[in-house]
């Protein structure tokens, strides 16, 4: 089965200093893969992983999903700070145990 990993960028923090005041400190341009693993360092804020998690998971299983314009679907993080870019990866992954 084909599974696209998914690229998820920070395309805009609404803070003065560009950084949010969150624990995760996200700033702006930050880039993560979502894959068959969360994303590893520096890490993505739990609270915006939860929320992008459903939009994610639709994507990597499908060609395209509802909203999605130009491949890319924009997600705002649940304290309105933080929007993410999701779209797919060009190249699609195969799950391991799919593998012959």
């Amino acid at each position: 089965m084909k599974v696209n990993s998914i690229i998820c960028k920070v395309i805009d923090v609404k803070t003065s200093s560009g950084i949010c005041v969150g624990l995760a400190q996200t700033q702006k341009g930050e880039e993560y893969i979502i894959d068959g693993r969360t994303p590893e360092s520096p890490g993505m804020c739990s609270n915006a992983f939860c929320a992008l998690s459903n939009a994610a998971f639709i994507m990597m299983a499908t060609e395209k999903m509802a909203g999605e314009k130009d491949g890319s679907i924009d997600r705002v993080c649940p304290h309105g700070v933080v929007t993410f870019r999701l779209s797919r990866s060009p190249v699609g992954k195969t799950k391991p145990y799919d593998k012959k």
